[in-house]
């Protein structure tokens, strides 16, 4: 069977770093074999979250460094801090908005292919209130003008993307979708477009 980093590689045609999110997403695939039917399918969330807090504690995989200088934002999926002295922004993800840590790893792998300019750095984890979250690290971009949702779409077309709903778009040929490409998700920054977060799943 062929592993999930090799399905993204042969998709994208491109080869991917070997990263703590390429490291963990590559554990949880092959402990997933044998429970499923195919890679492209997913266990379930709770078994497999199980099987990452193993995998978590035995490669001392919690993030202890908390300092963050400036709380941003919350939304459903995820909290934000800002590190002035770095630059650098601090998600806290649950993968609420996807069906396991499988697949929440593999939109951060498919996001830094697409986006490498907003990459995403796994740094570990954390458990606040009996909850998992990821700890990823961005840059963090000052926007310059106010993003045009139109500007978005001619991007995602000329990308080969068609508009599915809203700003939620389709690409048929890789098999893949991107959701919430609204203006706080992508900013302009000297007339460039700079996605900084994307809700992204592979079909």
């Amino acid at each position: 069977m062929i592993s999930g980093l090799e399905r993204i590689k042969t998709r994208f045609e491109c080869d991917i770093k070997d990263t703590l999110t390429s490291k963990v997403y590559s554990f949880l695939q092959s402990e997933s074999l044998g429970k499923v039917k195919n890679i492209a399918d997913y266990i379930d969330k709770e078994t497999e979250a199980e099987m990452l807090e193993s995998y978590i504690e035995s490669n001392n995989l919690y993030f202890d460094d908390l300092k963050f200088s400036i709380y941003l934002d919350e939304g459903a999926e995820q909290k934000v801090f800002f590190d002035a002295e770095k630059s650098k922004v601090y998600k806290l993800n649950d993968a609420i908005f996807y069906v396991n840590w499988s697949q929440y790893l593999e939109s951060l792998l498919v996001h830094n292919i697409l986006f490498k300019e907003t990459k995403y750095d796994l740094l570990g984890f954390v458990k606040i209130n009996r909850v998992m979250y990821s700890v990823v690290q961005q840059d963090f971009i000052t926007p310059s003008d106010k993003t045009k949702i139109e500007s978005v779409k001619d991007l995602m077309f000329s990308k080969g993307f068609v508009l599915k709903k809203g700003n939620d778009y389709i690409h048929a040929d890789l098999g893949l979708i991107i959701e919430d490409l609204h203006e706080e998700n992508v900013l302009v920054k000297d007339g460039t477009l700079f996605f900084i977060d994307t809700v992204i799943y592979l079909k």
